[in-house]
């Protein structure tokens, strides 16, 4: 499979090295961001047995989780 995703991205113009690992990283991310899907649902998703594993996996930085403290209600 990641031959066949590397194969279609270099098709469409794309330069680097991409495999399934890219396509399921990345659709965390916009489960994440756009969907706004919970970290215990992702974290259920990808088979982690910690939240800080999603955390890293997602790459939340301390600076996203420090802005949710200066958010004005």
């Amino acid at each position: 499979m990641s031959s066949r995703v590397n194969n279609w991205c270099q098709d469409v113009g794309l330069k680097g090295n991409y495999g399934s690992h890219t396509l399921w990283k990345t659709w965390g991310y916009w489960q994440r961001l756009e969907c706004s899907t919970a970290i215990p649902l992702l974290m259920e998703a990808f088979g982690h047995a910690t939240h800080y594993q999603t955390l890293a996996y997602r790459g939340i930085q301390s600076n996203e989780i420090a802005a949710i403290y200066e958010l004005e209600l």
